[in-house]
């Protein structure tokens, strides 16, 4: 199992080489990769022809396995958190699609930052624990980030707004929220208070 990236020449992923992902005992037999998910917890699977199900037991095997075995995955590195992508046979061009409930900028005009990831970046966000996160009850407001831009665009100015929304329904299941917008922005129209919006705890950069 490759160790570090600097084992992998031209490594573009942000995760390391060694990072451990799911795939099944079919791939690692020499089935070809036809689908690929990653996850909005940030796991990555790999899965081949026959379609994953719940009887499918899963593989740990490091990412830098999985790309020493099939060097097109390269071409997914920048696969967003929540999102797939699948062809037909091994040789065709990757294709991806939204694989989550939350908004994006194509379909909505705005998506969700991760506050979580972007505390990293920014010292005037620290989201609240974990197990605050995850066990808000309905009728709590939480702040969370907007960004009026495309997922992979140049951040400009006016782009991202901090907003309320309060939570009207928790799925104990799947750990997701809905909530409705309590605000409108003051950078766009395509939002408006009382919206109603899907979301995750890694969404969440403030309680009330």
């Amino acid at each position: 199992m490759a160790s570090d990236s600097a084992e992998l020449p031209d490594w573009p992923f942000q995760d390391p080489t060694n990072l451990g992902t799911f795939t099944t005992q079919e791939v690692l037999d020499g089935a070809p990769i036809l689908y690929v998910t990653h996850d909005y917890d940030g796991d990555w699977q790999f899965h081949g022809p026959t379609d994953a199900s719940d009887e499918t037991e899963p593989v740990l095997v490091g990412l830098g396995c999985m790309v020493e075995q099939d060097a097109s995955l390269k071409q997914l590195h920048d696969l967003p958190y929540g999102w797939c992508a699948y062809r037909k046979q091994a040789g065709e061009p990757w294709q991806r699609e939204k694989n989550h409930p939350f908004p994006t900028f194509e379909d909505d005009g705005y998506y969700l930052e991760d506050a979580v990831w972007l505390s990293q970046y920014r010292d005037d966000i620290n989201p609240p624990p974990d197990e605050v996160r995850e066990n808000m009850s309905t009728g709590s407001f939480v702040q969370l980030v907007f960004r009026f831009e495309a997922e992979q665009a140049e951040r400009q100015d006016h782009g991202v707004e901090r907003m309320w929304v309060e939570i009207t329904s928790a799925d104990p299941e799947t750990g997701l929220y809905t909530g409705t917008v309590a605000n409108d922005p003051h950078h766009s129209d395509v939002l408006r208070h009382g919206d109603r919006l899907t979301f995750h705890p890694l969404h969440i950069m403030a309680v009330e």
